[in-house]
C-alpha cells in the first residue's frame, strides 16, 4: 500500500513537472514584436554614388558634412593640434578665429579664409590647423550624391 502511494506521488510530480517545462518552452517561443527604428542611409561608398559634375558650392543641405566622431572629435582634433603662439602668450592675446572653408565632394577642405579676425598670429594658427584636416564625410543631398558645402567655424583660443 506504501509502495503504491509513493508510485501515485512520484507519477503526480512527473506530470506536474512536465506540463511546467511545456509552458516555459510556449514562453520562450512567443515573439515580442518591436517597431523598426528608421535610420537614414549615410553615403559610405561612394563608388556607387553618382556625382554630379555641378560645382556649386551650398550653404545648407539637407544633410550637412561631419568630421569623423562628430563635433567631439573636431574639438578634440583642434586641442590636439593647435599650438599658442608665443607672440600671443606674451601680449596676453585671446579671441576667438571664425574661418570659413569649403568642404569638397571628396571630403577635403579648401578654400580656408579667415571670416573674423583677432590677431595675425591667432589666424593664422587656426587656418594652419584647419588645413591639417585630411577628410570630413561630405555633405550630400536626398540623392546621397556628395556636394560642395561651406563650412564655418570658430577657433577659441584663451590662455590659462
Amino acid at each position: 500500500m506504501k509502495a503504491f502511494r509513493f508510485l501515485i506521488v512520484i507519477l503526480a510530480l512527473l506530470v506536474a513537472g512536465s506540463g511546467m517545462s511545456v509552458d516555459a518552452k510556449k514562453r520562450k517561443t512567443t515573439k515580442r514584436v518591436s517597431k523598426p527604428k528608421v535610420v537614414e542611409p549615410a553615403p559610405t561608398n561612394y563608388e556607387y554614388v553618382t556625382v554630379s559634375a555641378d560645382d556649386t558650392i551650398f550653404e545648407t543641405v539637407k544633410y550637412p558634412p561631419e568630421y569623423p566622431g562628430g563635433t567631439d572629435g573636431l574639438i578634440k582634433f583642434l586641442a590636439e593640434n593647435i599650438q599658442y603662439p608665443e607672440k600671443a602668450k606674451k601680449n596676453n592675446i585671446q579671441g576667438t578665429v571664425v574661418l570659413e572653408f569649403v568642404i569638397e565632394k571628396d571630403g577635403s577642405v579648401s578654400n580656408v579664409k579667415v571670416l573674423k579676425s583677432v590677431d595675425k598670429d591667432l589666424d593664422a594658427e587656426a587656418m594652419r590647423v584647419v588645413k591639417q584636416i585630411t577628410r570630413f564625410v561630405p555633405g550630400y543631398n536626398e540623392d546621397h550624391a556628395p556636394l560642395r558645402v561651406h563650412y564655418t567655424l570658430p577657433v577659441k583660443f584663451k590662455l590659462q
